[in-house]
């Protein structure tokens, strides 16, 4: 339990650091539908406007799409619709697709 107690503060620091200096650079790509709500596709990370480091907005094709940025992680972007509240998952589309 002591070990929880420790380790547990140094997570959520590491969390928390990961979130505001690193996670803008990661979601500079463009993303692909997979699965859940389709907000577009594709999204680069010119359509994203960041408001606050939760909420974000998306504009595609005239129509603004709010959700929330749940994180950004192993090549993979989840976001929640605010409206709904529905998960969706976008992975990150690999450059040498448009080479070829």
């Amino acid at each position: 339990m002591k070990k929880i107690i420790r380790i547990l503060p140094f997570f959520l620091f590491i969390v928390i650091l990961d979130r505001f200096m690193f996670l803008p650079g990661r979601m500079d790509a463009t993303w692909q539908y997979e699965k859940g709500i389709n907000m577009g596709d594709p999204i680069t990370f010119d359509n994203i406007e960041i408001i606050n480091n939760f909420e974000i907005q998306i504009q595609k094709a005239g129509e603004l799409n709010e959700c929330y940025l749940l994180g950004c992680y192993f090549g993979n972007l989840y976001l929640l619709d605010s409206k709904s509240l529905k998960y969706t998952k976008y992975m990150e589309l690999e450059e040498n697709i448009f080479l070829n």
